[in-house]
């Protein structure tokens, strides 16, 4: 049951993900992934389209992530409140989960201010919601698996989960960089009872059903999933922008998921939800 959570959980990270770089240029572009928390691939963004690397403090994780998707990622291994990088040496950096709240504030300034430093176009920040009606759930405290890594499971993942509150996340922001544009996306609206785990029956019935209203992306702060995306220059992010980008995917021919092009079996909610007529991709064209 854990896997299967991990893995929903894995795609409601891609569906608030694909609409926040769905602005940005791919092609030739770096991007920077910082934190490998709760098992989130790099392989993601590889397949969107970015030379990527992966920045992360514990070996183990990126010893997993390493196993999973080869030569295509680049490692690091460091803290995040320093990152070993030159100014604007990435077009683009995506913080994963560092829990970038006010009670931490020196702290969360210092790694969002890192972030901010490394990328020259702009940035993708990700957290748990604590506003919303799941708030923080137990599923966040999930780490790689031990299959995954060859030995012991990463016991740094998934430590110490700390969820924000949206207003204070983008104060901190605006403090940080006031004259810079940040757009807003969210993910997994209803209780953390109604997210599919790999049940059977009535129960496992429904879960599914709800599956669609859980991982659309929400152009507000009511998911418990939470995507903040921080540009240089305006691009705008709206509703009709949303809907305009959903009905050109229709246009697109249909193209591997990622997990047929790592030679894995799609997850049962993934299948199910591939089978929903609302459920689209927005993926490059690939390499």
């Amino acid at each position: 049951m854990a896997e299967y959570r991990r893995r929903f959980l894995s795609l409601a990270r891609q569906s608030v993900l694909h609409q926040l770089i769905s602005a940005w240029k791919r092609r030739g572009s770096s991007l920077l992934q910082v934190g490998l928390n709760a098992g989130f691939s790099p392989e993601f963004f590889w397949e969107a389209g970015f030379d990527v690397t992966a920045f992360d403090r514990s070996p183990a994780c990126l010893s997993a992530a390493r196993a999973q998707t080869g030569p295509r990622v680049e490692y690091v291994c460091g803290s995040a409140e320093l990152l070993p990088f030159d100014n604007g040496t990435f077009d683009y950096a995506v913080l994963m989960h560092h829990g970038l709240d006010a009670k931490n504030f020196r702290a969360s300034e210092t790694v969002l201010s890192e972030a901010l430093r490394v990328a020259a176009r702009g940035i993708i920040i990700m957290e748990w919601n604590r506003f919303s009606f799941p708030g923080v759930p137990r599923s966040a405290h999930t780490h790689w698996e031990a299959s995954e890594t060859g030995g012991d499971a990463c016991s740094a993942c998934g430590e110490g989960v700390r969820g924000v509150k949206p207003w204070e996340l983008y104060a901190m922001i605006r403090r940080v960089c006031p004259e810079r544009c940040i757009s807003m996306v969210s993910a997994l609206p209803l209780w953390e009872a109604t997210w599919p785990s790999g049940s059977s029956g009535l129960c496992g019935m429904l879960r599914r059903l709800a599956s669609p209203i859980n991982l659309a992306p929400l152009p507000l702060p009511f998911g418990a999933l939470l995507g903040m995306r921080v540009d240089w220059a305006a691009v705008p992010l709206t509703p009709i922008g949303m809907l305009k980008s959903a009905a050109a995917s229709l246009c697109s021919p249909a193209k591997s998921s990622r997990e047929q092009v790592m030679g894995r079996n799609l997850c049962p909610c993934e299948a199910e939800s591939d089978r929903q007529p609302g459920h689209l991709e927005h993926k490059d064209s690939g390499r």
